[in-house]
């Protein structure tokens, strides 16, 4: 059994922490804290999907950086030193170095968003703000929901097509089976989310201006506890990202890195999920 992070708290705290932890992955676009962040993620990902799931998403991460990291240059010949020519193309260090920290900043940002999806599930967002944001609270169900439901579906499309041979001869080009696929899929979905409003309506949604919600869990001192330090730690790591970032730059010549305490506050930010869960393993392992 996986021990997520979390995991017997108030839905303030994972809220917090995610909401300020991918904030800062998103702006924090400095190499040491893109790593930082990236490492966090990914050790995270290891302590609540285990080392299976975990590399398969990397199959298709790693490549997206060296994709990134590789196409910058060929766009933006920016920088000071050239590492080789292509032809009348230029490719300095500092584009490669800016387009390596940009794919690597990418793969952390969704990796943040796919472990915060794993520790918040629908209920407990729906939990902390049906009441107060029932629209948005909604709409975020909604989508968490349906996005998996629309690729089901439209594997499940594809698999159909393909079947049917003698109806697509002669063979669809990719174009014209993806413009096909399209069609299907946003048909089924469109059709499944008339029968979705009615059956909302059907229920009440709308009915009143407020709307009643069950509170599984009150805020209690433990967690007022937890949400007090997740937020110091995310207050103390945006003064340190700013200074951090005012002084490091790409172009025309890259700044160099130095050894520095304001990189611990941000790397014990980052690894707050993973102890959280290790712990709670462990507490779990010795009361077997």
């Amino acid at each position: 059994m996986r021990h997520l992070a979390f995991d017997t708290s108030h839905a303030g705290v994972p809220v917090t922490y995610f909401a300020g932890t991918i904030a800062l992955a998103l702006f924090a676009l400095q190499p040491v804290y893109v790593a930082l962040s990236l490492a966090g993620a990914f050790a995270y990902s290891l302590a609540c999907r285990g080392l299976r799931e975990t590399l398969l998403k990397l199959r298709w991460q790693l490549p997206m950086i060296a994709v990134v990291g590789l196409a910058n240059p060929l766009f933006s010949a920016q920088g000071a030193t050239v590492a080789w020519r292509l032809g009348p193309v230029a490719v300095y260090w500092e584009s490669v170095a800016f387009g390596l920290t940009m794919g690597a900043l990418l793969a952390a940002s969704i990796l943040w968003f796919e472990n915060a999806a794993a520790t918040l599930p629908a209920d407990r967002v729906l939990a902390l703000l049906g009441a107060r944001l029932p629209v948005v609270s909604t709409m975020v169900v909604m989508v968490a929901q349906l996005v998996p439901q629309l690729l089901r579906r439209g594997r499940t499309a594809g698999s159909a097509l393909d079947a049917c041979t003698a109806a697509s001869a002669p063979a669809p080009t990719p174009v014209s089976r993806a413009a096909r696929l399209s069609g299907v899929v946003m048909s089924w979905a469109m059709e499944d989310s008339l029968e979705r409003s009615d059956a909302m309506r059907a229920r009440g949604w709308g009915a009143t201006r407020r709307r009643t919600s069950y509170r599984g869990r009150r805020l209690t001192t433990a967690d007022a506890a937890l949400l007090a330090l997740v937020a110091l730690l995310l207050a103390l790591n945006v003064a340190l990202v700013a200074v951090a970032c005012s002084q490091w730059h790409f172009y025309p010549t890259m700044a160099r890195l130095v050894p520095w305490w304001g990189y611990v506050p941000y790397a014990i930010l980052m690894l707050v999920p993973t102890a959280l869960a290790l712990a709670d393993d462990i507490s779990w392992r010795l009361t077997k």
